[in-house]
Order: C-alpha cells, then structure tokens, then sequence
C-alpha cells in the first residue's frame, strides 16, 4: 500500500485502468538540443511538434504536473514514480531551476508514491553545480554515446558539424570517477548500432571509461521506411547484436550488465523457475507517458516510428484530464495488446518465445498497423542462433536450452 493512504482511498482504481506498479513519467524540460544528431526522432524523422512548445519548462508547470502525478497514483494505487528527464537536451535547463524542480516533484509525490530520478543527457553539458545535483537528488544519469570517435562521430555532431566525441568521453570519465562505482547514479550509456561499426571494439572501449550499464538501440525504423543503401540490412543489425554478445561472454563479468544481451540470456538461466513471463493485460510492471514542457502528456515517444499511427494518438493537457481518464483512452489498451501478442507471421517462429516480434516500432506497416514481425526479424535470428550457439560450445546441456525454448513458448501462445 502506498504510504499515506488507507481504506477506499488506498484500493480505489479506475475500472478501466490495469493495476500498474510503476508510472514512468519522461518528462521533457527542455525541448530544444544543444546538437544535431542526424537520426534524432524529434527534429529530423518527421515529427517536429516539440518546436510549437516552451523551450523550456516552467517550475509552475512542474507543480502542477506533480500534484496531476499524485492524485492520479492516489486513485491509481501506484506506488512508484520513476521521473526520467529528458529532451532535447535536459541540462540546457539551468541548474537551479532542475534543482527546484526535483524538489517539487518529490516533495508532491512521494506522500502518495515513492519518486526516483534518472537524466539522459548527450553528455555536452557538465559542472561541479550539475554533480552536486545529481548527488543532492540522487539522479541517475544516462550519457548517449555511440561508441568510440569514429561510431560516435557519424551521427552525433555539433549543429555546425564538428565532433562532439572529446567533451562526451571526458564527460563519461569524470561521472565514473564521481560517482565512484555507485551504479545507482551511473552513468550508464545509449548506444545507437550502426551496421559499419564493430562492436567488439566499442564494448572493450565503453568498458575501458569503466561504464556497467550499457544499452544498445536498434536504429528508429518501421516497415514503411524499410532500409536504404546505406542503412545496411536486417542481418547486419543481428551480427551487431552477436558482436556485442561475443564480447560480453569472452570478459565473463556478470556484473556488467548489456540490455539487449540480459533480455535474451535471462531466457536460458539455469533456474528452477524458468524464463519470466510479462505480466497479463490486467497487471503492468512499467507504465510510460511523456509529459511536455507546456503541460500536456502523450503516449510513450520511443513509437515515433509508427509516424502516421504515432500521429493521431492523444496529446492532452493536464488541465483537461486526470491521470486515470489519459491512462483509459482506448490507445493505451491498444499498445498493451500489441505488446502481448505476437504478430500472425510469428506464430510457428522457434524464436517465438524469445523476440515476441520485436519492439512495437519495428514492427509498424501502414495498413497492418503492428501485426508484423520486426523490420530486424532476420538480424534476430542470427542473434538468437549465435547466443544458443555459444552457450552450447560452453557446456550448456541441449535438454535444458530446448525445454527453456518450449517455456518461452507459453508466455506468447496463452495471447494468441
């Protein structure tokens, strides 16, 4: 039960809103950026609304969208909000005005639900001022960096074109030292792979600036974008992948922690109970909305991709509603079903169990709408049989690896 709450009021819940554990609230502050990454979903895939809002967020803004938090989590039940700020590029907000914000936002939610804090930031920006607010708040920071100077520097430059590799790397440095191994507060990174790199030698460099926690992102695309010559294809994205998997295996650290490689490897530990499965249609573990800097919330920005479904979804302003009627507009049923089902092409895949078709973007068509393997279907595949692969040259029993496949199975199949 969430602290400060009791009788009707701790279990009351919206009918038509599952149970939810955590609410993540990507909370833009500022919704401009420092530098031009060339892929950058928001300023050049399309979808350009964050130029019709503040630049940056205002503390009144911030209040209400706090009190909004805590009497949604009230009725909802839910008893965590994580707060992770974004943008744009979050730290362009000036530190006193972040820092107040943080204390607003805790101080509103926390008697209704406890409040954790994460930044992503393009690593631009950093000061003795920005440390002691991530210590003072205990911020996790996130730093986007596509991997050593060359990888990096492809995609991720300055507005006039110059690197940005120099000030991220000392930026990563300097929070590694500061944070002194406290994985609490990072950093971690966001990689976004690109089919040219090698990714043996972008692991051991990430590892080498002493970073535990690494995530790598498959490149924003839908079936309706397809690949381009120079986008490479679905294959070379799963040997990217395998890359990464190699090299994780061959430092044998477990306590470093890759993504996309735990996702797949926690399907074949060697546990009684077996791979997890996500929880049902009536029970969510994570929640995402985005809040912008004028006071309105949407659905979760990572569907961009699925730009013409992306674009008429709601966008609505806190005024206007509460947290229980935004979460029972009928599009949050829709992205939870889809998230549950496989798509039909998928439903005799042996990878089944393990993909679930991929992420939602991925697997958007104009006209199928998300009933569509991934756009990186393939790559998966040769992800998929590399890892089993390698954990079968290491002495994993064969028995073992084909009953955690068949339990894989039944966490899609009960959806279909």
């Amino acid at each position: 039960m969430p602290p400060g709450l009791t009788g009707a009021a701790a279990t009351r819940r919206h009918a038509a809103v599952p149970s939810i554990r955590t609410l993540q609230v990507v909370l833009k502050v500022a919704e401009r950026c420092n530098i031009n990454c060339s892929y950058c979903y928001y300023f050049n895939m399309g979808e350009t609304s964050a130029l019709d809002r503040p630049a940056l967020i205002s503390l009144d803004t911030v209040a209400s969208l706090a009190r909004w938090i805590r009497e949604g989590c009230a009725e909802l039940g839910i008893g965590r909000v994580m707060v992770s700020f974004h943008g744009g590029e979050p730290l362009l907000l000036k530190p006193a005005r972040f820092s107040a914000a943080c204390t607003l936002l805790r101080e509103t939610i926390e008697p209704v639900a406890k409040v954790s804090f994460a930044v992503q930031t393009n690593g631009t920006i950093l000061s003795r001022q920005w440390l002691d607010i991530f210590a003072e708040h205990r911020i996790h920071v996130g730093v986007s960096i596509d991997g050593d100077r060359g990888a990096n520097d492809r995609f991720r430059l300055t507005k006039d074109g110059r690197s940005t590799f120099d000030t991220v790397d000392e930026t990563i440095r300097t929070l590694v030292a500061w944070s002194g191994g406290n994985q609490a507060l990072g950093p971690s990174t966001i990689s976004v792979l690109d089919h040219r790199n090698d990714y043996g030698a972008i692991y051991r460099y990430l590892r080498s600036l002493g970073i535990m926690n690494m995530s790598f992102l498959l490149p924003d695309r839908s079936h309706d974008q397809g690949f381009s010559a120079d986008d490479g294809d679905a294959e070379s994205y799963g040997r990217c992948l395998s890359d990464l998997f190699q090299a994780w295996f061959a430092e044998d650290n477990p306590d470093v922690n890759v993504r996309q490689v735990k996702e797949v490897i926690r399907h074949f530990q060697n546990t009684e109970k077996g791979p997890p499965e996500p929880p049902g249609e009536d029970k969510i573990a994570y929640q995402i909305i985005v809040a912008q800097s004028d006071g309105t919330v949407s659905v979760d920005d990572s569907l961009i991709p699925a730009l013409d479904w992306f674009k008429g979804t709601p966008r609505v302003a806190i005024a206007d509603t509460s947290l229980p009627d935004f979460l029972a507009d009928r599009v949050f049923g829709e992205i939870r079903r889809a998230n549950n089902t496989i798509a039909t092409a998928c439903r005799d895949c042996d990878w089944r169990g393990v993909c679930r078709s991929g992420d939602l973007e991925n697997r958007y068509a104009d006209g199928m709408g998300f009933d569509n393997p991934s756009v990186y279907c393939s790559g998966y595949q040769r992800f998929f049989t590399d890892v089993c692969g390698t954990l079968l040259a290491n002495n994993y029993p064969v028995d073992l690896l084909e009953d955690r496949i068949e339990q894989s199975f039944a966490a899609v199949d009960a959806h279909v």
